[in-house]
């Protein structure tokens, strides 16, 4: 029995009182009047009854806990990146191992794990709400990235419109307009708004890298970041400028190697 059963059963027979309404007397009485009479029958006792009641709460309980588990609606991703429309429109795309869940119906609520981009469709009606393991984000109808693949942190990123990012419902937030970008720790109470966002949090999603006039050590970090590669190179002061698609790693290395004149190694 988990600690919430057994609150409720602890508030039933704390709050049962035997005798508060005696029953025994009044079936005798009517009996009487109607000239009845008594059949033998069994006594309940308390502990009886208190036991039924407290079946009868905890069978709530379970039919509560299983009627909102059925409110919610679960979205997985295994291997591969996956894009999926909610029912009010917004798209999101899921990185790979990324979790969500969803429900729609008086309220916009998403409860997610991993990395997760949100294209949400405008309702001001209905603001869209997200619980990110330890972060809360609140928006109208705007391109963002929640990023709670790391332990204990979550990133957000905004690409168009504007979020609000706190790390509950009541605690005080930050607001992120287009290209800005925050972060907020187990122990941190207000997020931190980073004062060099980074464009490539977004690289997985958008298909691409880009970097503009970024330092060749930037961004070798940034492709071992996402290809899980260790790099080193013979020239880590050069610069590099330009927009490179994320699917074909060799081919970048190659791209960088001819345009900056340095030698690229795998560790």
């Amino acid at each position: 029995m988990s600690h919430s059963e057994d609150r409720h059963l602890d508030f039933v027979l704390k709050h049962y009182k035997e005798g508060a309404f005696d029953t025994e007397k009044a079936i005798g009485r009517f009996r009487e009047a109607k000239g009845i009479k008594p059949q033998p029958r069994r006594r309940i006792s308390f502990a009886a009854i208190a036991i039924s009641v407290a079946a009868a709460v905890l069978l709530g309980v379970f039919l509560f806990t299983g009627l909102e588990s059925r409110q919610w609606t679960d979205v997985a991703v295994a291997d591969a990146q996956q894009t999926v429309v909610l029912p009010d429109g917004t798209n999101v795309t899921l990185a790979p191992g990324a979790l969500l869940s969803y429900r729609m119906k008086d309220q916009r609520e998403v409860r997610m794990e991993g990395k997760v981009y949100f294209d949400v469709a405008r309702d001001e009606s209905r603001p869209f709400e997200i619980d990110a393991d330890g972060a809360f984000v609140r928006v109208l109808g705007t391109e963002f990235m929640v990023d709670g693949s790391e332990k204990d942190e979550v990133k957000v990123y905004v690409a168009d419109g504007k979020v609000l990012f706190a790390k509950n419902r009541k605690s005080e937030g930050v607001i992120l307009t287009k290209g800005m970008e925050a972060s907020i720790g187990d122990q941190m109470q207000v997020p931190e708004v980073e004062e060099t966002p980074d464009v490539n949090s977004i690289a997985w999603q958008r298909g691409s890298f880009i970097f503009d006039h970024t330092p060749l050590k930037d961004v070798l970090d940034c492709l071992s970041e996402y290809y899980h590669v260790s790099f080193a190179a013979t020239d880590l002061s050069k610069k590099l400028s330009g927009e490179f698609a994320t699917d074909d790693l060799d081919l970048i290395i190659t791209l960088i190697e001819s345009a900056l004149d340095v030698t690229i190694i795998r560790k």
